[in-house]
This record gives structure tokens, C-alpha cells and sequence, in this order.
């Protein structure tokens, strides 16, 4: 059977520039000769997307790049095998979206001895999204052992954020990424940013000082009490 040949159909936007499909199919299966996808909306001509095979060479993939996106834009999709067998899906963008990813993330050592990340939103005006309300999730590990991860949630509008030095191990290098998520719809985080590496090099300040002068001036006056005593009974 045809249905054989296509199998887990999906379609995911940026609501940017792309609506991408792809589906399964067996190994070696040529996407361009065997498949034929077109789409239209309920008021436009329909149009045509050939496929391309995926790099796993087990998947097909269409790239539909729209004009625009709106809220309640919907595509009629008709996938078609070897001229003859046809599947059809109704695809809403606005509901099927996978963000793009925050951009140009960076990392500097501020003066009280923590790491600012900072990073910029994906979209910018013309989007829909560009000013939505966003949320964000901040993950930083040690290189050296990748087990050691942190993940760090933020509800609110901000672009930055301060890794605490006292949450880190000296003398190692750490990786950081964020991804994002528009409140306002009923989609998927984005995938993570590109990441950016620090090193932590552990500065001794006048707090440590004090910690370790405390614990050090009591057993020297509890040393030199003991000395007195037994100078005294002598």
C-alpha cells in the first residue's frame, strides 16, 4: 500500500519565513521522483513543493515560505506518491509552531565575580511575534562533566542573565544556551541557541578573607589559650 511509503506526516513553522513538512519513508527512496506535494489556502491557487531527501535518507522534507503569517491562516496539503495515491492534511501554522531560537548569545564576567549571559530576541518587525510576550529557559554545564547541568526558568521579559560564581566549580570551563517560548500560543520551545563557553577562575575576595580569617583566628587563640595554661602549670 502507498500509505506504506509516508508515514508520520508533520508540519512545523518558525511563523517567519518557513512551513516545513517532512515524513518517513523507506531507506534510498528518491523524494523527488516518488512524491509531489501541493498546498493552497482556501482563498489562494494551489502551488506545488517538490521534496528533498532528508540527510538520513530516510525522511522527505517540502519548504513552504509564505508571504506572511497570520493567527488563523490555514493550508490544504495533498501529498501525492508515484502520480496516483494522495493523502490530505489541513496544517494551521499558528498552531504547529517551533520558535526560532534567541540569537547572538554572549557571556561576561561582571565585577563582582558572576557571568552575564545576554542574548537577543529572533524576531524583529515585521513578525507577528516580534514584542509577544516570552519566556525563557537558561541551561549552562561544566564541560568537563556534562552530568552537572543547570537548568534555570525565566518569567518575565528579560534578555539577560547572572550565573551566580558560588554555583560553579573553579578551575573548569562551562557551556551556556537559552531557547524561548511565546506564551500566547500553543506551541513548542524553540530549539537551543547556538552556546558560548566561560571559564571559571575562582578570584578570592574580601568576603572569603573574612570567612577564612574566623575559623583561623579561633584555633590560634584557642592554640595560644592552651600554650598559656601550660606555661602557667609549669
Amino acid at each position: 500500500m502507498a500509505a506504506g511509503h509516508a508515514q508520520e506526516f508533520a508540519c512545523f513553522s518558525d511563523y517567519d519565513k518557513e512551513l516545513v513538512c517532512h515524513w518517513k519513508v523507506p531507506a534510498q527512496m528518491n523524494c523527488s521522483r516518488e512524491f509531489l506535494l501541493s498546498y493552497r489556502t482556501y482563498f489562494s491557487p494551489k502551488n506545488v513543493c517538490v521534496p528533498e531527501n532528508g540527510k538520513d535518507n530516510l525522511s522527505c522534507t517540502c519548504k513552504i515560505c509564505p508571504d506572511y503569517f497570520v493567527s488563523a491562516l490555514t493550508y490544504l496539503v495533498t501529498l501525492t506518491f508515484n502520480g496516483t495515491d494522495t493523502w490530505n492534511y489541513s496544517v494551521t501554522p499558528a498552531l504547529v509552531v517551533i520558535f526560532l531560537a534567541p540569537k547572538n548569545l554572549t557571556v561576561k564576567k561582571v565585577e563582582n565575580g558572576n557571568f552575564n549571559l545576554s542574548w537577543e530576541e529572533a524576531y524583529s518587525p515585521p513578525s507577528m511575534l516580534s514584542g509577544q510576550p516570552v519566556i525563557y529557559e537558561v541551561k549552562y554545564w561544566n564541560k568537563q562533566h556534562a552530568t552537572e547541568v543547570s537548568v534555570k526558568a525565566i518569567n518575565y521579559q528579560a534578555k539577560n542573565f547572572e550565573i551566580v560564581a558560588r554555583s560553579l566549580r573553579r578551575g573548569y570551563d562551562y557551556v551556556a544556551s537559552v531557547r524561548c517560548n511565546y506564551t500566547d500560543y500553543p506551541a513548542y520551545w524553540s530549539e537551543w541557541s547556538e552556546e558560548v563557553e566561560f571559564h571559571y577562575d575562582y578570584q578570592v575576595t574580601a568576603e572569603d578573607i573574612l570567612q577564612m580569617a574566623v575559623p583561623v583566628s579561633c584555633i590560634l587563640t584557642m592554640a595560644v589559650s592552651v600554650m598559656c595554661y601550660f606555661c602557667f602549670t609549669k
